[in-house]
């Protein structure tokens, strides 16, 4: 089962970084397209900013939740790990998680509110429903409870094949190849 699992979030972690490529490149190439289409033709395309925030936005969240798989968060460190305790490390480090799954929470909870909220209203430029600016909220949240309570398991979530692969180098049987327990 456990197997099982860190395949299926192995697999997810390797979609949402390809989606988070793809949204990157889409939304530098709607600001370059509007820029040189206003500056060169003296007209825009109507539906750039919206989109290419919305891609912003999609892009900034779902980049949070990969960064907590590779912890990637922001920590302070007033004595230096290395001097204390092993015990007291593993005891901070948990804490960290537990925080992190904590903002995870509220990411899911009020996200969902937002979105309900927003769902209603309607973008200008696009007429898409302004919920689907905030739908990554919560599905951020998900991904980033779930690489937190990882963590807090100490499973091994094979991130050397996965690096490997997203790199160039791997290739995706070294990362679902087999069994990783």
């Amino acid at each position: 089962m456990k197997d099982l699992i860190l395949r299926a979030v192995n697999l997810i972690h390797i979609f949402l970084v390809e989606l988070a490529k793809i949204m990157i490149v889409a939304m530098v190439l709607i600001v370059f397209a509007n820029v040189f289409l206003r500056y060169v033709f003296n007209s825009g395309i109507l539906w750039s900013e919206e989109v290419a925030l919305t891609l912003c936005v999609w892009f900034i969240f779902i980049s949070m939740g990969l960064g907590v798989k590779q912890k990637l968060n922001i920590t302070i460190n007033l004595m230096p790990r290395e001097k204390m305790p092993k015990w007291l490390n593993n005891v901070l480090d948990t804490l960290m998680e537990i925080i992190v799954i904590f903002v995870g929470v509220i990411m899911i909870v009020y996200g969902r509110i937002l979105v309900q909220f927003t769902m209603t209203s309607i973008m200008p430029a696009t007429r898409w429903p302004a919920g689907i600016l905030y739908l990554v909220v919560p599905l951020a949240g998900i991904t980033i409870v779930l690489e937190a309570l990882l963590h807090i398991l100490k499973w091994d979530t094979y991130d050397k094949a996965l690096d490997d692969y997203l790199s160039g180098e791997g290739k995706l049987k070294d990362i679902f190849g087999g069994t990783h327990e």
